[in-house]
């Protein structure tokens, strides 16, 4: 378990301001991805990942905040969570008066999303479901970042997922794939995260010259306009690790 991670955010710069939680799993059943860092932030112990999440659902203030949204993000998938935390969550949305609940989870557990709707809908709160694609270019995701979407296509993910997350920074992408990445989100999905792309032990570069061309152009401008987008940034001006966490 990663013990100094930032767990708990709200994000008010959002078009749909949201309320943000990082729980703890128990522990991600692909383990694969190599731009992530987030692997070890597990336990095996229920006990251990509740006394935890209980600890970082508490600071959720629901609608004083103004918002009633709750996006959770853990280690793994939402599935991997444990089904008493998943409980604490729903308790925390109907004291806190939260309506919406994002859910994020790797493909592979798609067959699952309708249980979950289920169980949230029986006390009135809707659900969103959030996949990691990271990008569209099927030789990037599979032999580089190895990703675990072998033959998957856009419309075979917008059959289970609203929402996705996308990637760019490394090195391998250039501009040109950006864009067609941003053009296929937005025709098959409700809402994209963007991240840029923070470099981790063993996982590809970071390409500064990319980055840096990215955020001098008219695109991102666009991007930043577009209330169907967010963009997320975890690298600060000396290029320190910035989650919380060090690599």
């Amino acid at each position: 378990m990663i013990h100094d991670l930032i767990r708990y955010q709200f994000d008010d710069k959002s078009s749909l301001k949201r309320e943000n939680v990082l729980l703890v799993s128990l522990g991600c059943s692909w383990g694969k991805c190599a731009f992530c860092d987030y692997q070890e932030d597990k336990s095996s112990s229920v006990l251990a990942c509740d006394s935890v999440n209980k600890k970082v659902l508490s600071q959720v203030r629901g609608i004083e905040t103004g918002s009633s949204c709750l996006d959770v993000t853990c280690s793994a998938s939402y599935t991997e969570l444990p089904f008493t935390t998943m409980n604490y969550i729903r308790n925390t949305c109907v004291e806190k008066g939260i309506k919406t609940v994002i859910l994020e989870g790797h493909y592979i557990f798609r067959d699952s999303n309708k249980f979950y709707v289920d169980f949230f809908k029986a006390c009135n709160i809707d659900v969103l479901f959030r996949c990691g694609v990271e990008t569209f270019d099927e030789n990037i995701r599979e032999t580089i970042l190895h990703k675990g979407l072998p033959n998957v296509t856009p419309e075979d993910i917008a059959q289970h997922y609203q929402w996705i997350n996308l990637m760019f920074g490394m090195n391998g992408q250039t501009f040109d794939q950006l864009r067609k990445d941003i053009e296929i989100g937005l025709k098959y999905f409700e809402r994209i995260n963007l991240s840029i792309y923070t470099s981790v032990k063993g996982g590809p570069s970071r390409d500064v010259n990319s980055i840096t061309e990215f955020y001098g152009s008219d695109y991102y401008k666009e991007l930043s306009a577009n209330p169907r987008i967010d963009i997320f940034d975890e690298w600060d001006d000396n290029n320190d690790h910035n989650v919380g966490h060090d690599i």
